[in-house]
């Protein structure tokens, strides 16, 4: 396990222990986005850290830092991911974090607190609390898969007339964490936000799994024939 990792782990355990009974939840915008008091403590928390102890590294985060861009060596920041479900205690939601290190990502961590549940990856693969995990065998016609993210219903629809078993869980930490370990099959996550698809395609990488990204389509899926479909079939938005 790489330093990178090690400190991700304890990073985003220690960060979970700020949370408590003293919920207080805002909208973002009119179109029922919110935010809580604890995506900014949690935020804040782990990016004192990560200036602590990585200082010549940028951070990309939701909160603080959401309009910056990849550099050669970051951090990137969901506090909370699947806040509406946090906020309504629906406990699919997590806290994620990846660093990008000369260019590529060396570490990934999403840890679902409520379900005592932490996925994480390194050059030595993906694990679910210390033991290894991989993609499952399902093709396109027989696997479960997730369309999530704005403007994701006419995939969706495309979809079903191909594989009738979609899910949603409106958080993208889980879909792509149970891609990575062969509850799901495949997710898209059709959306531009880094912090949302970049922890979690790592793991599923690392776990066997393939990735496509492209301009708000950002897919992890188990092999090869059911990215296919999904990059096909899953987005509105038109790929070369």
């Amino acid at each position: 396990m790489c330093n990178e990792l090690k400190f991700l782990i304890d990073l985003v355990q220690q960060a979970s222990h700020l949370i408590n009974d003293e919920l207080v939840v805002n909208a973002k915008d009119d179109k029922g986005d919110l935010v809580t008091n604890f995506d900014y403590e949690i935020e804040k928390y782990i990016i004192n850290e990560i200036k602590e102890n990585y200082p010549s590294f940028s951070i990309i985060s939701e909160e603080f830092n959401n309009e910056k861009g990849l550099t050669d060596n970051c951090f990137i920041i969901d506090p909370i991911d699947g806040t509406v479900n946090f906020a309504h205690h629906i406990p699919l939601w997590g806290i994620q974090v990846a660093c990008i290190r000369d260019k590529k990502t060396c570490a990934s961590v999403i840890y679902l607190p409520e379900l005592d549940e932490i996925y994480y990856a390194d050059e030595d693969g993906a694990f679910l609390n210390g033991k290894p995990i991989s993609v499952n065998s399902y093709n396109s016609h027989k696997g479960l898969y997730i369309v999530e993210g704005p403007n994701s219903i006419l995939g969706e629809v495309k979809m079903k007339k191909l594989n009738p078993h979609c899910r949603h869980f409106h958080c993208a930490a889980v879909d792509f964490a149970w891609v990575a370990c062969g509850r799901i099959s495949a997710t898209n996550f059709v959306k531009d936000t880094l912090w949302d698809y970049i922890p979690g395609q790592y793991i599923v990488e690392k776990a066997g799994g393939v990735i496509y990204n492209s301009t708000k389509m950002h897919i992890a899926a188990n092999n090869e024939e059911f990215l296919q479909m999904m990059k096909n079939n899953s987005s509105v938005i038109t790929t070369a």
